[in-house]
């Protein structure tokens, strides 16, 4: 084939093979436009979204309430930096704080930058309690990023391998195993500066936390005076119908981090410090560039106003509920599921086989979904998804799965 009788695809992904360093598995389709909870390739075909970029486009795409809240501060200020204040700043560390726990934010531009200010967070309230070595506990099958100390308190050994010796003191225990909570901190004890976790595994196949073992994590971190850290990265801004994931479970962190969903596709993330342990971090220990500059904040601040306004989070749980059982229905008619879990739209399909066929054949006939933990399904449809749109998706994942040998 020569280049004139390419197609569309061809060209972008010859391009991309060319110029793009290769750290990803793709799938071949490149999308081009999406609104609402639908997406369009290079051929104007059309897909059922299931996976909101990765927990990222929770109010779909081509959103014209955060078009025009980008347009409008473009117009006015994209960049100035940390040096001045910053009211588009300001006013969504107030919307932030008004809707979590009493405390401060940290702005930066990322899930992983959010989890590395969270790593100097606890290795500092370590070294502030006089710690020889702060030890930081993260759980088995966690995933908190990819750079250095974000990918050592990840409890994935495939993210960790192949980079040399990784930060030390970083100690991990396994999910929802009370014993092997206490056991961590009983051999550790006082050296123990911070624990952090998500309430709800992502990456590690979709596995919510327990309430006795979120309740205990929160009295041992009491008791040993540790700082304890929920990484909300993917569950936060209303993924789980609830604003935060931790409102489930009737508690409250030290700290939390916050990305994807934030900026609805605009970079950003956030560390939010509870009051009491605000002032560890003082000025010149952490720092960002771009980190919370006038357009991601302005973007992020109307995420927020959309979501509060328009009740998202009543038909998150509406959604929710029909998804849960229409998959529920779809384990017992096809005998191919083995376990369907998860909270609110943040969904996991466990399969007795292999995922990533069951994505593939669900990608060409028009549904995204993704393959994680290697036998999971995930699925996490933007919160404006409609119930017919979220019916129709189901559809076509129980005919792939009635056909798969």
């Amino acid at each position: 084939m020569t280049e004139n009788t390419k197609t569309k695809f061809e060209e972008i992904k010859t391009l991309s093979d060319k110029y793009v360093l290769n750290t990803y598995n793709r799938y071949p389709i490149a999308f081009t436009y999406g609104v609402g909870e639908t997406l369009f390739d290079q051929d104007n075909k059309e897909y059922i979204d299931f996976l909101s970029g990765i927990a990222v486009s929770n109010l779909g795409h081509g959103e014209a309430d955060l078009i025009e809240a980008l347009r409008n501060q473009a117009d006015k200020l994209i960049h100035s930096s940390n040096l001045y204040y910053s009211e588009e700043q300001g006013k969504l560390a107030e919307v932030i704080i008004e809707n979590s726990i009493p405390g401060k934010v940290f702005f930066c531009n990322s899930g992983t930058e959010a989890n590395e200010a969270a790593f100097k967070l606890m290795r500092r309230h370590g070294i502030a309690k006089n710690q020889d070595r702060p030890i930081i506990l993260a759980l088995q099958g966690s995933f908190h990023g990819r750079t250095f100390s974000a990918m050592t308190m990840t409890g994935n050994t495939s993210i960790r391998e192949g980079f040399g010796e990784l930060a030390p003191d970083i100690h991990f225990i396994e999910p929802n195993n009370e014993e092997s909570l206490i056991s961590a901190f009983e051999q550790y004890g006082e050296q123990i500066s911070g624990l952090i976790m998500e309430l709800i595994l992502g990456e590690g196949g979709i596995k919510p936390l327990s309430q006795s073992f979120v309740n205990l994590a929160r009295k041992l971190t009491e008791e040993a005076n540790a700082l304890l850290v929920f990484d909300e990265i993917q569950t936060g801004m209303g993924r789980t119908g609830k604003l935060f994931c931790f409102e489930h479970y009737g508690l409250y962190p030290d700290a939390f981090t916050l990305a994807k969903a934030l900026g609805s596709g605009f970079p950003i993330g956030a560390l939010v410090v509870g009051v009491e342990h605000e002032s560890v971090l003082g000025r010149g220990m952490h720092g960002s560039t771009f980190g919370g500059n006038h357009l991601a904040c302005a973007i992020a601040y109307e995420t927020f106003r959309i979501i509060l306004s328009r009740n998202l989070l009543q038909h998150v749980s509406e959604l929710s509920e029909q998804m849960f059982g229409s998959l529920k229905r779809i384990m017992t008619e096809t005998g191919k599921i083995k376990e369907v879990r998860g909270r609110g739209l943040h969904i996991g399909v466990e399969l007795y086989s292999e995922s990533r066929p069951v994505v593939e054949e669900c990608l060409r006939r028009g549904l995204i979904v993704n393959s994680t933990a290697t036998t999971v399904i995930r699925i996490m449809p933007p919160l404006v998804t409609s119930m017919e749109k979220a019916s129709s998706g189901l559809d076509i994942l129980e005919s792939v799965l009635k056909e798969m040998k």
